[in-house]
């Protein structure tokens, strides 16, 4: 399934580079533009944490690891819960793994989803969505979040890993996953500065790793030792630069073929055209839905944050990032973030209708009682005047 995956990007990658040769006549060409040009942006986000990779397991190996040692639990999985695969979460959780199996499914699984979360899509969507909108994207990242230990599990058993030290693992991820979601339900403004804030200091340590390196390269003069080699990141940053050439044509491809399958869906579950359209933007970058937020339907803002918190960049940088590091966990990457993405869709599309619901009844309900109400008092009113009748009849 890996070496498919790969393949089939592989095809998408050439035609869409003949096609951007020879004039962008299938409209594959500027796609194809598309994914190379994120080199740049890549570079900028990427090579500086990547740097000081090193230097963080140095520090995070001295404190996790007699901790994590004392539960029976894999180190890796710290690192993995708060920065994305592409931010530094997989190198950081393979050099603490005890194993090399948990190192990747770590490194790559919970690193893909929890991290990258935490670390990229909530900071960087709560900076770009207005105000109003905060409560639907809350909501749904809520339902998303809950969903990742689902997908996990999936990709665990993927990969073939001992059922009871897979669950183990787990299930710090599952309470944290249960704790954040709940908290960011009851006090969205507090868990939204502290998003921010964390997203600010990893953008600000992957600028001073890439000064860092910038230094060293321009003036030869290394003021820090134990970075990693600039050769190694620039690979990386490279690597999923020439995939995502390939993805994005794939993915407009395959949007264009089922467009009229995605519209029925969309109406099945009550989202208008913009949100199914960011749904499918998701699976190349949660990016792209933050752009036309506003133009969704209130489910369909619901529903697009629940399915980006796993379901982005299943086929987007992401994929890159891991057909590079290591393409062996290919196939359980996209189980693991499209079992999440799908269930945080169902699930997300459930309990806003039923919570429609329940508000209609209640609205229904105080109508009814404001209106029954109102008829017991015209009902005293007229009794009144009755009896007030039949008082002055008699005299």
């Amino acid at each position: 399934m890996d070496k498919f995956i790969l393949y089939l990007i592989g095809s998408f990658f050439v035609i869409g580079a003949i096609d951007y040769i020879t004039g962008n006549h299938l409209k594959l060409g500027g796609k194809f533009e598309e994914g190379i040009k994120t080199m740049g942006a890549l570079g900028l986000g990427m090579i500086g944490i990547l740097s000081l990779a090193p230097i963080f397991t140095n520090f995070l190996s001295a404190v996790i690891i007699p901790i994590c040692r004392a539960f029976h639990l894999d180190p890796s999985i710290v690192p993995a819960a708060f920065l994305a695969v592409d931010m530094g979460g997989y190198q950081i959780a393979d050099k603490l793994a005890l194993t090399k199996e948990m190192g990747a499914f770590s490194g790559i699984i919970i690193a893909s989803t929890l991290g990258a979360t935490i670390s990229f899509s909530i900071p960087v969507a709560l900076g770009m969505l207005s105000k109003e909108d905060e409560k639907y994207f809350s909501k749904g990242v809520l339902v998303g979040i809950i969903t990742i230990p689902i997908g996990c599990l999936a990709a665990g058993l993927w990969q073939k890993i001992n059922f009871g030290i897979l669950v183990w693992n787990l299930a710090p991820i599952f309470v944290f996953a249960i704790i954040l979601g709940a908290a960011l339900l009851k006090a969205p403004h507090v868990f939204i500065k502290v998003f921010n804030v964390f997203g600010k200091l990893i953008m600000s340590l992957s600028t001073v790793g890439l000064l860092l390196q910038g230094i060293d390269v321009i003036f030869g003069v290394r003021l820090v030792s134990g970075l990693a080699p600039l050769s190694e990141c620039t690979v990386i940053v490279g690597k999923i630069a020439l995939v995502l050439g390939g993805a994005y044509p794939m993915l407009d491809f395959i949007i264009r073929i089922f467009k009229n399958s995605f519209e029925k869906i969309g109406d099945k579950f009550g989202i208008n055209s913009v949100s199914v359209a960011g749904i499918l933007g998701n699976l190349a970058s949660n990016l792209l839905i933050f752009g036309t937020y506003k133009e969704m339907n209130p489910k369909g803002k619901v529903v697009c944050a629940a399915f980006g918190v796993s379901g982005a960049f299943v086929f987007g940088g992401q994929l890159g990032f891991v057909s590079g590091v290591a393409p062996e966990m290919l196939g359980a990457f996209i189980i693991s973030k499209l079992t999440a993405g799908i269930i945080s869709i169902v699930l997300a599309s459930w309990l806003y209708d039923r919570e429609s619901k329940e508000f209609s009844l209640k609205k229904n309900g105080g109508i009814r009682n404001e209106y029954q109400g109102q008829s017991r008092k015209v009902k005293t009113a007229n009794e009144r005047k009755s009896n007030g009748c039949l008082y002055h009849s008699e005299f």
